[in-house]
């Protein structure tokens, strides 16, 4: 008898802890949703992504070289002359800056630290509302320009200086976007502006 009472007593117990678990088991679990793509791409669009492009002189924006960074809304925050200051670009208004055919290189910070910068940027873009280039010190927010911002989106942000050359914000000096392409960057990938 009481070898019976033990078998009931152990069999319920296996009922109770299999039952929940199958059931739980085949649940679907929910799906994620997944990041934008770049227009015209199936390249998902990561926090921290630096977008750099060739801009040359006499191109659309008349000026050497442009970087942006994306944010954790998927928006491109950036400085530029076209509004004289900072902005927080839609992809596709990000794009309409861009002449047809221009091509956007998408570049992978290659150490942590990325998406801090990128906190760091939408936070303090509105806080950029003169657009100039000057040999004044990197700690300066206003005036500024595009490549600067984002040098002080990762150093301010993620706490590097992405330009490996011993910068500091008392620094004197000007950070070229060309800069964003090499050092800790690495390009992944690149799409053209229709």
């Amino acid at each position: 008898m009481k070898f019976l009472k033990n078998a009931f007593f152990t069999t319920l117990f296996l009922i109770l802890l299999v039952v929940p678990l199958s059931a739980s088991a085949s649940s679907t679990p929910p799906t994620a949703v997944p990041n934008p793509t770049y227009p015209g791409t199936n390249i998902e669009m990561k926090v921290g992504d630096v977008l750099y492009s060739t801009k040359t002189l006499g191109s659309s924006s008349k000026i050497v070289g442009h970087v942006g960074i994306v944010g954790s809304d998927f928006r491109v925050y950036h400085v530029t002359p076209a509004t004289d200051g900072g902005v927080a670009d839609s992809i596709d208004s990000y794009m309409s800056r861009h002449g047809s055919g221009e091509t956007i290189e998408i570049y992978k910070y290659r150490y942590a630290g990325a998406a801090n910068a990128a906190m760091w940027a939408k936070q303090n873009y509105s806080k950029v509302y003169n657009y100039y280039i000057s040999l004044d010190r990197l700690s300066v927010m206003n005036p500024n320009y595009c490549s600067k911002f984002i040098w002080q989106a990762f150093y301010y942000g993620a706490g590097k200086d992405v330009m490996n050359k011993n910068l500091t914000d008392s620094t004197y000096g000007i950070i070229y976007p060309i800069g964003f392409t090499y050092s800790g960057f690495s390009l992944y990938d690149s799409f053209k502006v229709k």
